[in-house]
């Protein structure tokens, strides 16, 4: 390389390459990094399975104003012990299999297909029920509502267990585990229908495993009455029936902690255009996150994953404007990086943002690359994928516009593009 050009690059605040075109900035190896400042912890939303969205049923449970039943994953193992908190009794094929009290303890297994209780054969389905909606059964160190559905792993020789639960009643463990419940009332009824819009959404998710969604950050967390505030159900009451629709069906409300400024497009995340997860500005911004990397390692371990350039020269990625719309070609609207450029002895390297970010574990890929000294600093914003409702966003439209009179809508409508919150139930 010409000499004047190599001295440059190890120069700080050095002048771009000549060649990289001028939407993007050569990162030298000697430039000065940001200032570090720790950010607060908060909760993780992590990034949605896709499903097709069926056409919401009106008539399920209407009487009772819960719902249609959730189908709830909650495990498969071998043996499995289930206590009921009243008097319960199991059902098979319509019939009373057994009758039982307040604190039995049943062992459950499996002989072939067959669902065996303490030890005696009750059916190839089984339900075991108290016809009440107080704490039914204790399970996994868990006490939940509803009834519980036993059944023959699909994927092996276990048993798995299945909470069957009205929506209503399963938003109650769901809104406490994935918000904060000392939040404003308007930020935590955002959440109640953004979770129950998801939950209608992906009804018969796993299907083949029998049940309709997990108990974990695959679909939502979900741990029963443990989990429950007055403040997160009165939440769920309020906005009992509610969804988030788009053409009339409910969307896929997909929701992450923090957008860290600006929540991104679709299609930057997933690869496919979805009209109502769309890019979107919001007030809520937070403490930036740091990460510190040694160079020599960072450029092993990229070495490693199959972006080897030898000696590291430079790197190209256009600078980050919190809370701006982007409109550079190896950044999405919000400015979470889409690629990076790796420049040395050896050639060039293109690296998707997403794989820094797994690599490292990396908060978001809403990130900025600075190096100082020998260590390459990773500044960032934002906590999540940031497609959807923004959780820590909505708890800041909340604390300066929210007056309960349904304001959690318009901060649902902001979230999600040309939208509305329709009552189904």
């Amino acid at each position: 390389m010409n000499q004047k050009l190599w001295t440059a690059l190890l120069l700080p605040f050095a002048f771009s390459l000549a060649v990289l075109p001028a939407e993007a900035e050569s990162i030298p190896i000697h430039r000065k990094s940001a200032i570090s400042v720790k950010a607060p912890a908060v909760r993780k939303a992590v990034p949605r399975k896709k499903a097709s969205a069926p056409a919401p049923k009106r008539d399920e449970n209407k009487a009772s104003g819960l719902g249609p039943d959730v189908e709830v994953g909650l495990l498969t193992s071998g043996e499995v012990t289930i206590t009921g908190l009243a008097d319960f009794k199991a059902e098979s094929a319509g019939k009373v299999v057994g009758k039982y009290g307040n604190g039995t303890r049943l062992s459950i297994s499996r002989s072939g297909n067959t669902i065996l209780l303490n030890g005696k054969k009750a059916g190839d389905k089984v339900y075991l029920t108290t016809g009440n909606s107080a704490p039914a059964f204790a399970v996994k160190g868990n006490r939940y509502r509803g009834q519980m559905k036993l059944i023959p792993s699909a994927w092996g020789s276990g048993v798995t267990v299945v909470n069957a639960v009205p929506m209503e009643l399963y938003l109650q463990s769901v809104v406490p585990a994935e918000a904060v419940p000392s939040w404003k009332a308007d930020a935590l009824k955002a959440q109640a229908v953004a979770a129950r819009t998801y939950a209608m959404y992906h009804k018969n998710g796993y299907r083949s495993s029998g049940y309709d969604v997990t108990d974990d950050t695959r679909s939502q967390v979900y741990s029963g009455v443990s989990s429950e505030t007055e403040a997160t159900s009165r939440a769920v009451r309020e906005t009992a029936g509610e969804i988030v629709t788009y053409g009339g069906k409910p969307i896929d409300a997909l929701f992450h902690s923090s957008g860290g400024g600006y929540t991104e497009n679709s299609e930057n995340v997933w690869g496919s255009v979805i009209p109502y997860l769309r890019g979107v500005k919001e007030s809520y911004v937070g403490n930036p996150w740091t990460k510190t990397i040694p160079l020599s390692s960072f450029v092993r371990t990229m070495s490693n994953y199959g972006y080897g350039v030898g000696s590291l020269k430079g790197i190209k990625l256009s600078r980050l404007r919190i809370g701006e719309a982007h409109r550079t070609s190896d950044r999405g609207i919000s400015g979470r990086v889409k690629t990076f450029t790796l420049i040395g002895k050896g050639g060039s390297r293109t690296v998707p943002g997403d794989k820094l970010q797994s690599i490292y574990g990396l908060d978001s890929t809403l990130y900025d690359l600075n190096v100082k000294g020998s260590n390459l600093i990773i500044t960032g914003y934002g906590y999540g994928h940031g497609l959807g409702l923004s959780q820590w966003g909505a708890e800041a439209m909340a604390e300066k516009q929210g007056n309960g009179r349904d304001y959690y809508k318009t901060i649902l409508t902001h979230y999600y593009s040309g939208t509305k919150v329709e009552k189904m139930y």
